[in-house]
């Protein structure tokens, strides 16, 4: 396989909510559901199928039970290819994971969430041998994955160093935890510092690294006090870079995905990319024009072009114009994969005149570039 998609995996569960029900949950009343649909949630799904309807051969390693929660994901995932399932770890004495997802008409949703197998999830459950010829290696979620974010990220650092032993690329996407939680108390600038020198691309979204780094900042923009502008998205960059990763993109919602990177030479990433496009870049690149459905997975799906990009050593400017376009295709479906089309028909389409979003965040001294019509910064390409 050329890539390797791992972590956060459930069954989301999604009672359909009759036309005229009555919007509130009330204690001891029956609310009549019109039905019920059964999807696949978390990284490896997403990211994962993502990739496979892009066309590149991919492997998906989550952490299932024997129950029939885990016998329905595997059996989704099967259906979008025979062989995507194959490696995925199977624990015989635990209940697979699962998310009800409470959408009423008109309010907002409610998750009741049980992390199953995702909180056992270790580094010594990666078949390291079986995945030792893959290129690229991305990982989803660890904030909802017990083992992985406690003792300051210690198993994440074990199983990726172990990965960049193999000289494959490693990749590492965030997600938001529960403040009432344990991960919700996570010191992230000690996780960070340990785990990044090991990470060569981090793609997490502005909300996260908010709350993760600059909560009071977070609070402010949660409350709609304030919002984020580019001052803020390159100290946030430079930050996670001092800690040692090499490529920084930022997922910035309908702002599109923000680029920083480091110098690239001494890192896996020279192996497949040419190091001169990619040394000291800072770019933008806005959203696409969609009609939007369903916001599900939009981030994983992003996610899934920029690596589907990388992977054929494509430049920066066209890693995060994929990368934004496949995010356009996921919000036209209401599910997290469906709205995923074939490379080429997404390329053809962005290649045809694709409409850009227009930005809402100030970009002074940034220069606007006509021939992939994203945005470079002032930094771009300077030491």
């Amino acid at each position: 396989m050329d890539i390797v998609v791992a972590g956060h995996i459930c069954l989301d569960i999604i009672p359909d909510w009759r036309i005229g029900s009555i919007k509130t949950i009330i204690p001891g009343h029956i609310l009549e559901m019109s039905g019920l649909k059964l999807s696949t949630g978390g990284a490896v799904a997403n990211t994962g199928i993502a990739l496979k309807k892009l066309g590149i051969n991919t492997a998906l390693l989550g952490k299932v039970g024997t129950d029939a929660f885990g016998k329905v994901i595997l059996e989704i995932l099967k259906k979008e290819g025979k062989t995507l399932a194959e490696n995925m770890i199977i624990s015989g004495n635990e209940v697979s994971s699962y998310t009800i997802v409470l959408n009423p008409p008109d309010t907002d949703r409610v998750f009741l969430h049980y992390p199953g197998p995702n909180h056992t999830f270790t580094a010594n459950d990666i078949p390291y041998e079986k995945i030792k010829s893959s290129r690229i290696f991305h990982f989803g979620y660890p904030p909802l994955m017990q083992k992985f974010y406690e003792n300051d990220g210690k198993e994440l650092v074990k199983m990726f160093q172990r990965i960049r032993k193999m000289k494959i690329i490693t990749s590492l996407d965030m997600a938001m935890p529960d403040p009432e939680s344990p991960a919700g108390r996570v010191d992230w600038f000690k996780f960070f510092k340990n785990v990044l020198p090991l990470v060569d691309i981090f793609m997490p979204s502005i909300d996260e690294l908010l709350y993760m780094l600059r909560p009071e900042k977070y609070n402010k923009i949660y409350e709609k006090r304030e919002r984020f502008d580019m001052v803020l998205l390159n100290q946030l960059a430079k930050q996670l870079i001092d800690y040692g990763t090499k490529v920084v993109a930022i997922k910035l919602g309908d702002q599109g995905l923000y680029l920083r990177t480091h110098q690239i030479e001494k890192s896996n990433l020279s192996s497949i990319i040419n190091h001169q496009d990619w040394n000291y870049r800072q770019l933008l690149s806005p959203c696409f024009a969609a009609e939007v459905k369903g916001t599900t997975g939009t981030g994983d799906a992003t996610i899934a072009g920029f690596l589907a990009e990388l992977l054929k050593g494509g430049e920066p400017e066209k890693c995060i114009t994929l990368a934004t376009a496949v995010g356009a295709c996921c919000v036209e479906a209401v599910d997290a994969t469906e709205g995923i089309r074939p490379l080429p028909e997404i390329i053809k389409r962005v290649t045809s005149g694709w409409e850009r979003l227009s930005l809402s965040i100030p970009l002074d001294h940034w220069k606007f570039d006509y021939q992939y019509k994203i945005w470079k910064g002032p930094e771009d390409q300077v030491r």
